[in-house]
């Protein structure tokens, strides 16, 4: 299936009650198992790729996808200024993130804005993100997580101000290894849910439990973005093959690509998202 972009995907997962996975790439190996397991499952996948010239990434992608019986999108994760965004656009990404999160609100959407009005004229999507997901170290300190979650009376504005096609918001998890058991702010999310009508995403899925997923895709969520489990389950798949003193590197990749596999076929159930092509 050709590459698409992720805005009707996640259109149809808010209608029908279940969330898309974005998995982060950052070698072949990544790539193919996100594939392979888009493909066996028969689930849309969203990839950010972290590697190589964008332009030779996105034109592997693209190859790949081709045999994919699923809808698969390539999506800037994170862009941090309008010079990163353009390079992807440029490069043929289908859908592109601006996170001015740390700015204040009117610099986000002054910056928001501008991204939203250049990926829009050429047919690309963009997600904004709204409060700050910070990182898991944050969680020794509930308090000071507790003060960037997203407000839901301001959620509503920002998508007037921006016209975003997707929002990332903030209701406790966090990028990287937790320090302290997260906790999701629930009932923020269904207030968030029912401020704002575009597509919700939570960052920072790695460290949740299946619980946790399902009950944030029941209060809205339509995009979960992941990472570290599957970057923690290669290195640990590395280490298993190493052991193995007449393993070959073929093998060492074979065993990560596996590993990786493993974690974004779980994913994929855990969010639904199987046979929905």
């Amino acid at each position: 299936m050709s590459l698409q972009s992720m805005v009707p995907m996640l259109k149809k997962a808010q209608a029908e009650g279940y969330a898309v996975g974005l998995f982060d790439a950052h070698s072949l190996e990544g790539i193919m198992a996100i594939l392979e397991a888009a493909t066996e499952q028969r689930s849309p996948a969203i990839i950010a790729p972290f590697f190589a010239p964008r332009r030779a990434a996105v034109a592997l992608i693209r190859e790949l996808a081709a045999d994919t019986p699923a809808p698969v999108a390539i999506e800037l994760d994170h862009g941090r200024d309008f010079g990163a965004v353009m390079e992807c656009i440029r490069a043929g990404f289908t859908d592109v993130m601006i996170d001015a999160s740390t700015r204040p609100y009117d610099e986000n959407v002054t910056l928001t804005r501008k991204v939203a009005e250049a990926a829009h004229a050429v047919g690309l999507g963009i997600e904004a993100e709204l409060g700050h997901v910070g990182r898991g170290e944050d969680y020794a300190n509930v308090d000071a997580r507790k003060a960037t979650f997203t407000r839901p009376e301001d959620a509503a504005r920002f998508v007037a101000d921006t016209e975003v096609d997707v929002l990332a918001v903030a209701i406790g998890s966090a990028h990287g290894l937790y320090k302290e058991e997260p906790e999701l702010d629930l009932e923020r999310l269904r207030q968030l849910r029912a401020a704002v009508d575009v597509p919700l995403v939570l960052h920072g899925g790695s460290g949740l439990s299946d619980k946790d997923f399902q009950a944030a895709i029941a209060g809205g969520i339509c995009k979960v973005n992941i990472y570290t489990n599957m970057a923690v389950a290669a290195v640990e798949a590395m280490r298993t093959s190493l052991d193995n003193p007449a393993v070959n590197y073929i093998q060492v990749q074979r065993a990560i690509q596996e590993a990786i596999k493993e974690v974004v076929v779980h994913c994929m159930q855990v969010f639904d998202s199987v046979n929905r092509t």
